[in-house]
């Protein structure tokens, strides 16, 4: 266990996208293991290209944004397509707007792999 010094709040989840990096080396491995993580927790919301189309709505939020979309989000200040490690580790531990915390159910290593499939998946979606 590695404390995880940010709170669910708004403020910590903008500072920890400003501070935090990604511990792991982006390598093949690290990007396939995230990618079985990602298809496991994530891509029945977020869709298997990230592009929001995945197989689970929310009736309040009625489209899970993709992760190539370049719309300024109100609460974040930032895109999808430009979301950084930090925020998406804070998203990942402590859930953000719909979608809820899955600290209980990944390690940190685990949720650091997604990241990195997430990123993979952020340029792959630029480039459709």
């Amino acid at each position: 266990f590695m404390p995880f010094e940010y709170e669910n709040s708004l403020e910590d989840y903008l500072r920890a996208g400003d501070e935090l990096k990604n511990p792991l080396d982006n390598n093949e491995q690290n990007i396939e293991e995230g990618e079985a993580l990602y298809g496991m927790f994530c891509a029945h919301c977020h869709g298997k290209l990230g592009d929001g189309k995945g197989s689970i709505s929310h009736p309040l939020y009625r489209a899970v944004p993709s992760y190539s979309d370049n719309l300024l989000m109100r609460r974040s200040g930032t895109t999808m397509e430009n979301l950084s490690d930090g925020h998406m580790y804070h998203a990942i531990t402590h859930g953000f707007n719909a979608m809820g915390p899955h600290a209980s159910q990944l390690t940190e290593e685990e949720r650091w792999k997604i990241v990195l499939y997430v990123q993979k998946l952020q340029k792959y979606s630029n480039c459709i």
